[in-house]
């Protein structure tokens, strides 16, 4: 006969709660399990939860600490609340706790390239390019041919303002994986465009069509920098392309482009934009309704009354 655990009652009745959508309630139960029996992981990883269910992500944080404490010194790390704190941790913005943990970790479980991969990605976030830099020059040394590795080395010699090597690190890892090269590519444009060089950016991007030249993404992406160096025109061609190879989204990708504008000042060329997305998708209120506030922002008060009278017409026409 299967003898029955002593803790089910009020590990029930702490689950129960939990299930229906009361972690508040089922914390103190937790609580008191996890203060008679110290020792049972389960309790305080289920506090944990209902800690974190309940928004109480300080003392959630804490316990799952507890448990990370004791994954350090095992011999076979599980790496579950070191998942969770890592988490937590990237999602409250808590820079300094993220590193504290990875750096835990990865010394814990050296050579462990996952947990370097971490440890390299928080010490980027935290601004700490140099201390990133040579974790996945680690990393590298470890698997050299990882291009996921290679992209990673690329970011941090671009937060530390070596554009050429960033490029070719770029460069290293679509050779090894061409298959992704337009994505790794398109995040290194990102990355240029971030750190205020639009120019290289616009040459990455490039880069990037070659390999998928009708990408409606990428057009567009391409677009976005060609607006933020000071080349709308050029913006508006990458657009056009975009629209004429995908009809479907034409009217999303003018109103993009236009919304892009509008934030950038540039309320002509943007409500040109919007025009055109209203074009594509002549009964779709919300463009109109849009084109009609830029054409007031510009004084054009013909043409926003033009446009509320479509919007309106449109609006009676739905009703009947």
């Amino acid at each position: 006969m299967k003898e029955e655990d002593p803790f089910s009652p009020e590990r029930n009745r702490a689950d129960g709660l939990l299930s229906a959508g009361r972690p508040a309630e089922a914390v103190p139960l937790y609580r008191k399990l996890v203060a008679d029996h110290p020792d049972e992981d389960s309790f305080l990883l289920a506090l944990a939860w209902a800690l974190h269910d309940s928004r109480e992500t300080a003392e959630a944080a804490a316990c799952f600490e507890r448990l990370f404490r004791k994954e350090l010194s095992r011999k076979l790390f599980t790496g579950f609340a070191y998942d969770e704190l890592v988490r937590l941790y990237r999602e409250g913005g808590d820079r300094e706790a993220l590193i504290s943990v990875c750096e835990r970790a990865a010394d814990a479980q050296p050579g462990d390239a996952g947990l370097l991969k971490t440890l390299g990605d928080a010490y980027l976030m935290a601004d700490r390019a140099v201390d990133a830099l040579h974790v996945y020059e680690m990393l590298i040394s470890l698997e050299p041919e990882a291009p996921e590795h290679w992209c990673a080395l690329g970011a941090a010699r671009l937060a530390m303002g070596n554009l050429n090597e960033a490029e070719a690190a770029t460069i290293r890892a679509a050779e090894m994986d061409p298959s992704e090269a337009a994505l790794f590519f398109s995040r290194l444009a990102d990355g240029f465009l971030r750190a205020g060089h639009p120019e290289k950016a616009q040459a990455a991007m490039k880069r990037c069509l070659a390999l998928k030249p009708g990408d409606l993404l990428y057009l567009m992406d391409l677009g976005d920098i060609l607006v933020h160096g000071g080349k709308p025109a050029a913006a508006v061609d990458a657009y056009a392309r975009a629209a004429s190879l995908h009809p479907a989204s034409a009217g999303a990708c003018w109103r993009r482009l236009g919304e892009l504008l509008a934030r950038k000042g540039l309320h002509k060329e943007a409500a040109e934009a919007v025009a055109k997305a209203a074009t594509a998708e002549p009964e779709n209120l919300r463009h109109l309704l849009r084109l009609a506030a830029l054409y007031d922002a510009l004084g054009l008060i013909d043409q926003a009354g033009a446009t509320l009278r479509r919007v309106e017409k449109l609006t009676k026409t739905e009703i009947n």
